[in-house]
């Protein structure tokens, strides 16, 4: 998939359910009510072994997290590795150890617009490795306590920016909603960390499912709360896909207008922030970092607790963005 870095505008608001507006230079983040009910695990087929490898998707995960690179035996099975959870920063050399967190848990994401995905968009969320921020390897105690809580009832003890920029991510990634209390616990993040810079792929088919799925006549403008400037995102969009937010820590506002119920609708309404993205962030700009976490966007530097400075890059056995030194 070719990618290329586009700098744009992210408008944050209360949207109407079906309603995206998008233009070349900004994209929203829309907050609907979520879809109660229908929901089972198995309506998405995880843990499959895509290429064929004899390793499925749990063993591809900790295979590429691993800080140190484990053997692999019979039926892919693991021994000599060594990982970090990023949620508590506890160090595993057994991978039983070890759950694999969908970042977005499943049951999140049928409420957020999944329900109306296909069985193979939902399969491909559920074993998605192209992007690192989808699935991770966690203490299997830390990944139970969160179950399918969203960010403003469950965070985790360590490096809560990382983990609010992989959700929103994620959630651009696949056109998923966010509900409005979810969305202030994002805003007061993107201020207090602080998140200058979001990249994501925005994948193709899955807002035109939805909105043909939940489609709904046109509503009449209706006013929208201010809300709080909010920093918000410079994206990483495949060229035929929608683009993607970041975040910028000088909002400026401006008013738009709440949308109308199609699927190019603009908004209309009380002020709303919109900011122009920054590059992104230095290592003075960013919070202390977690030794090993996951990162983006390659090449950003920041110090951990002790002061030691780490970069976001990849290493020779191991394709993903971590703070290494």
């Amino acid at each position: 998939m070719k990618r290329f870095l586009l700098s744009l505008v992210l408008i944050i608001g209360v949207l109407a359910p079906t309603s995206y507006a998008r233009a070349d230079s900004e994209i929203l983040l829309r907050t609907a009510p979520e879809h109660i009910g229908g929901y089972d695990r198995t309506l998405f087929k995880h843990w499959v072994d895509e290429d064929k490898n004899g390793c499925d998707t749990r063993k591809e995960v900790l295979i590429s997290e691993a800080v140190v690179k484990p053997k692999k035996g019979a039926k892919c099975a693991l021994s000599g590795g060594k990982w970090i959870s990023a949620y508590d920063g506890k160090t595993y050399t057994k991978d039983a150890s070890l759950d694999i967190d969908h970042v977005v848990p499943l049951a999140e994401a049928w409420r957020s617009g999944a329900w109306a995905w296909t069985a193979q968009q939902r399969q491909d969320f559920a074993n998605d490795l192209k992007d690192s921020r989808v699935l991770i390897a966690v203490t299997a105690s830390a990944n139970r306590s969160k179950a399918d809580q969203d960010v403003k009832t469950w965070l985790p003890a360590k490096d809560k920016c990382s983990y609010i920029e992989a959700w929103v991510a994620v959630k651009v990634r696949y056109t998923l909603t966010f509900d409005s209390g979810e969305l202030s616990v994002i805003q007061s993040y993107f201020t207090s960390c602080p998140i200058t810079n979001i990249s994501a792929d925005v994948l193709n088919g899955y807002e035109t499912i939805g909105n043909r799925v939940a489609s709904a006549p046109t509503q009449s403008p209706t006013p929208v709360p201010s809300l709080t400037p909010t920093p918000t995102a410079s994206v990483t969009p495949s060229p035929s896909h929608t683009p993607t937010p970041t975040a910028s820590s000088s909002p400026t506002v401006t008013p738009t207008p709440s949308p109308s119920a199609s699927a190019t609708a603009t908004t209309s309404a009380s002020p709303t922030p919109t900011v122009t993205a920054s590059a992104s962030p230095t290592a003075s700009q960013t919070a202390t970092i977690t030794p090993g976490a996951f990162c983006s966007p390659a090449g950003a530097t920041s110090k951990s607790a002790a002061g030691v400075t780490y970069t976001c890059k990849t290493s020779p056995t191991d394709t993903r963005n971590r703070w290494r030194q």
